[in-house]
């Protein structure tokens, strides 16, 4: 019948993308480690990638009544591919967004020391379990939490912000309480031609 034409045409487009989806992600994966990717570095603020992605999610954002908070703290420049962070910064806020509680925070963290500056991405909820934190980015891994709740996932998000954030000479590291919040924070080479931190008022 048309109804479940339809319905079955959705799925198999639904899985077309997703299958396009993994196979993007396995193809940058192997030039990143292969070291085929060359980066493209520039000067830019990191916070003003964090806006822009923010509003990029809003609708998101609003359905879960979510505060945000230190977008307000000025600029933090950094010397890094800004394509290859932006995916890197999409990755991790659409995390937050999707794992935070219902009316919870996401809270952005920056600070700058010794030629790096730490960006950190926290949001309220359950958080990670102990067990799991060493895991988070190996490739395929997935939560029994973030298989509920992300169904769409393949495990591959988290082990290509690594690999970019590697690329780039920083880390990036997980915090986490259960039953309080999770922390991603990263490191990237703050720009020589900064002069500081840079703070609104």
């Amino acid at each position: 019948t048309e109804d479940k034409r339809d319905k079955y045409l959705r799925i198999v487009s639904d899985e077309v993308n997703r299958l396009a989806r993994l196979v993007r992600s396995m193809l940058n994966i192997a030039r990143m480690e292969s070291g085929e990717l060359k980066l493209s570095p520039v000067d830019f603020d990191i916070n003003e990638t964090m806006c822009t992605t923010v509003f990029t999610l809003e609708q998101k954002i609003d359905s879960k009544q979510l505060e945000i908070r230190g977008l307000d703290r000025g600029k933090f420049m950094v010397s890094a591919d800004s394509d290859l962070i932006h995916q890197v910064v999409y990755n991790l806020i659409d995390n937050a967004v999707k794992f935070v509680n219902q009316g919870g925070y996401i809270e952005f963290n920056y600070r700058v020391e010794g030629g790096f500056t730490y960006v950190g991405i926290r949001n309220s909820g359950d958080g990670i379990p102990k067990e799991e934190i060493p895991h988070v980015f190996e490739k395929f891994y997935k939560s029994d939490r973030s298989r509920s709740l992300d169904k769409n996932g393949v495990g591959l998000g988290l082990h290509i912000v690594r690999t970019i954030i590697n690329l780039h000479a920083g880390d990036i590291i997980v915090r986490s309480v259960e039953g309080e919040y999770c922390e991603f924070e990263f490191a990237l080479p703050t720009a020589k031609t900064s002069k500081g931190i840079l703070r609104k008022g």
